[in-house]
């Protein structure tokens, strides 16, 4: 299909696409729409990106009718701030139909009375409950269906969908397709067709690794700042020109204006006298410039837009420079399934990491990063983004914080006894005699507490290397371990030096030792009257001079005066 006029649909609802630069389907919008528009309940294997909500909105509008003051049509989404932009997005298409789109959500006058109702996962007791009317409702559409499926309580949702009226439509959708919702859709779907089939969407064969390689940056903010970023590193040699594919003709013009507002000049693909390309939507005839090149490796390619299908990604990235793609976290199930199709190796640009502190940091940076790019991921983002309509992000990622340490062996541990619960051990930070200038980094540093002490890597904190020596964090209690076992230890050819660091603000209590060779008042010692009984001592270690102590010297047994007896 090259145009909405081949598909199913009114003048009406064709010209309004148009209108709003939407004017050729998706491989997904094309195989779904005529299935739909016959009143068929579908299972769509499409997530955000492959123009899921004109791919049942369009034939929708065209096939209800409205004007009964409840809705007739149901979209289920997973958070507010979602409905919200699908709704805005749907009445920019139904414009000339009559019908009346709302989302049941802030800022939305008598939504329950609108022809379709966009709603959220957290409003969902609405339906359930028949504080909206639900006995006209011809149609329900599941948007980001795995979303939604793991967000709204399973009894409800299926209370409601066994409730429907027999002829209601019932529309499935999700990628990846997770088995919690293909279990729901098959239970509650008559006969469903499933759109695209699995063999639909590739147009390349064979094993995606060693391909060309498509750089992808995930961008949850504003697309035209990274446009800009990524402008400013890919045009220097060999790179002369970036490529860039825009969604239509009005979103490639407004971001010509942006990018020419810090310095980049932009025009048609082709031109010489500018280093950024254009492409409003036409990739085929930006592709046919691209290989009339004598060097087509010397043009960078990045797609602005999620491509809409296999053949898009294919047309725009498996031939020239560097290849990038601006996705944002909901496309990425749909991004993968098309890089897979064109032939094309998706890698994610990593963002610069901290530096190396300890072994069970890097481990644990490491099982982030590839948690991210679990397939399952997306399912976990749909529910934490519902959670952002009424927490921050700070506050969400604190719940998860404390959900993974209630499920801790620590924490069931501590839950078994009296209810008081003891106070986080502190840490304190230790003091060694070998630097940068000894060639010493935190790996050795590292190595050599852990090695001679027996302390765990995860009881060592952070490792700061400075130029003539190191400042090493522990836990309090570990602290006189690792003083006695590197105390006169051999690192780099350099005999070690441990102790606690001198600075006030970084010794146990915020207290600062006495100079070398000042008396002590009298009764200051411990358990002497001259000292306040406000809190235990520090465990600092006794010494004459500039350290608190020497290697193999040993801590004055409990209940003894500081003071020699006379």
């Amino acid at each position: 299909m090259t145009s909405f006029d081949d598909l199913p649909l009114g003048p009406e609802t064709v010209a309004a696409l148009a209108a709003n630069g939407i004017e050729t389907p998706t491989p997904f919008q094309a195989v779904a729409i005529p299935v739909i528009a016959r009143g068929n309940d579908v299972i769509g294997r499409a997530g955000p990106g492959s123009g899921t909500m004109v791919a049942y909105g369009a034939p929708l509008v065209d096939r209800l009718e409205g004007g009964a003051d409840a809705p007739v049509c149901v979209v289920l989404c997973t958070g507010q701030r979602q409905a919200t932009e699908l709704a805005r997005s749907l009445v920019r298409i139904s414009e000339g139909s009559g019908l009346r789109v709302a989302a049941l959500a802030d800022n939305w006058n008598l939504p329950e009375r609108a022809d379709f109702l966009f709603v959220p996962a957290d409003r969902f007791t609405a339906l359930y409950d028949r504080s909206v009317t639900v006995d006209r409702v011809r149609a329900v559409v599941l948007h980001d269906g795995d979303g939604v499926v793991n967000t709204v309580p399973s009894d409800h949702l299926e209370t409601f969908l066994g409730a429907l009226p027999a002829d209601c439509q019932r529309i499935f959708c999700g990628l990846p397709l997770g088995p919690a919702l293909l279990s729901v859709a098959r239970r509650f779907a008559r006969r469903p067709v499933t759109v695209p089939s699995g063999s639909s969407l590739r147009i390349a064969r064979g094993p995606v690794k060693g391909g060309r390689e498509l750089n992808l940056k995930v961008a949850e903010g504003d697309r035209w700042e990274a446009v800009l970023a990524l402008a400013g590193e890919l045009l220097e040699e060999p790179v002369r020109h970036l490529l860039v594919f825009a969604a239509s003709a009005d979103h490639a013009a407004d971001l010509g204006d942006f990018l020419a507002m810090h310095g980049f000049a932009s025009g048609q693909p082709g031109d010489e006298a500018v280093p950024v390309w254009l492409s409003p939507g036409e990739d085929e005839e930006a592709r046919e410039v691209l290989d009339g090149l004598p060097d087509a490796t010397a043009v960078a390619t990045l797609s602005c837009s999620v491509p809409s299908g296999a053949a898009a990604a294919a047309t725009r990235h498996r031939a020239g420079g560097p290849a990038w793609v601006l996705a944002a976290v909901r496309e990425l199930g749909h991004l993968k399934e098309a890089a897979a199709g064109a032939g094309l190796a998706l890698k994610r640009a990593r963002p610069t990491r901290p530096p190396r502190v300890s072994a069970s940091l890097d481990a644990l940076t490491d099982s982030l990063h590839e948690a991210a790019r679990a397939p399952e991921m997306a399912s976990y983002y749909l529910l934490v983004e519902s959670m952002l309509d009424r927490f921050s992000v700070a506050e969400v990622a604190a719940a998860a914080l404390l959900l993974l340490d209630r499920k801790s062996p620590k924490a069931r541990t501590a839950a078994v006894g009296a209810g008081k619960s003891a106070p986080p051990e502190s840490w304190v930070r230790l003091f060694v005699s070998a630097g940068q200038r000894d060639d010493i980094g935190p790996g050795e540093l590292l190595g050599a507490v852990t090695s001679q002490s027996q302390v765990a890597g995860n009881r060592i904190g952070r490792i700061d290397v400075r130029e003539s020596h190191s400042l090493v964090e522990v836990r309090e209690s570990d602290a006189m371990k690792v003083i006695s076992a590197l105390n006169g230890s051999t690192l780099g050819g350099r005999s070690l030096r441990v102790d606690y660091d001198r600075a006030k603000d970084r010794r146990p209590g915020g207290r600062e030792r006495p100079p070398a060779g000042r008396d002590r008042r009298p009764g200051s010692g411990k358990g002497g009257p001259g000292r306040p009984r406000s809190g235990p001592r520090p465990p600092f270690r006794r010494g004459d001079g500039g350290t608190s102590g020497t290697a193999g010297s040993r801590p004055r047994p409990p209940g003894r005066s500081s003071r020699q007896s006379p």
